[in-house]
């Protein structure tokens, strides 16, 4: 039985996402794309008429995965919690980040080339984290100004971490700051 049509758009999304990170934006030609996504070239077109309509899928599915796991994080049962959970989500793809850098951090970066436009929708991503991070920070008693610079800090440390681990090809850098970026949230809890 053939697979839906949505199935395959996604897949071509998916595809999308997986070479942009991998490869670069620009090095993933829609052929590529199909033959990652394991369907015909041609259909491509189908789904996607243009190469930024291609990027705008891949900042679709990178926001839809980004909302969808701060949304499982939802369920730890503190602020603290929820924060160190986002670490865990650097240090779980460690090997990845390693050889690609961040996933969010690099997509961000190829779309920005190809298109000033899909790079400030990508950053997009980058905004709703640091918001829901300023959130879970003013859970804790931070006032809002103070709770968005803490949201920051904590992103910005951790992408430097990922920049870093992918620059050395070294786990050390994300490692470290991760630790200390742990101690640091749990301490802002008292």
């Amino acid at each position: 039985m053939p697979r839906p049509a949505t199935d395959k758009r996604e897949r071509l999304a998916d595809a999308a996402l997986d070479l942009a990170y991998r490869r670069g934006f620009e090095r993933a030609s829609i052929a590529d794309i199909a033959e990652h996504a394991g369907v015909a070239s041609g259909s491509v077109y189908y789904y996607f008429k243009t190469k930024d309509d291609v990027g705008q899928a891949v900042v679709d599915r990178l926001s839809e995965r980004y909302l969808s796991v701060m949304e499982t994080w939802r369920d730890l049962p503190t602020p603290e919690d929820r924060l160190v959970a986002l670490l865990g989500l650097y240090l779980d793809d460690l090997d990845a980040v390693r050889s690609f850098g961040c996933p969010l951090g690099s997509v961000c970066a190829e779309l920005g080339k190809h298109s000033p436009a899909l790079g400030a929708a990508a950053g997009q991503v980058f905004s709703a984290l640091i918001d829901w991070a300023a959130g879970e920070f003013a859970q804790l008693g931070y006032a809002d100004a103070a709770a968005r610079a803490r949201a920051t800090h904590l992103i910005a440390v951790i992408q430097g971490a990922a920049a870093l681990s992918n620059a050395l090809n070294s786990a050390e850098p994300l490692e470290r700051e991760a630790a200390h970026l742990e101690r640091w949230i749990r301490r802002s809890g008292d």
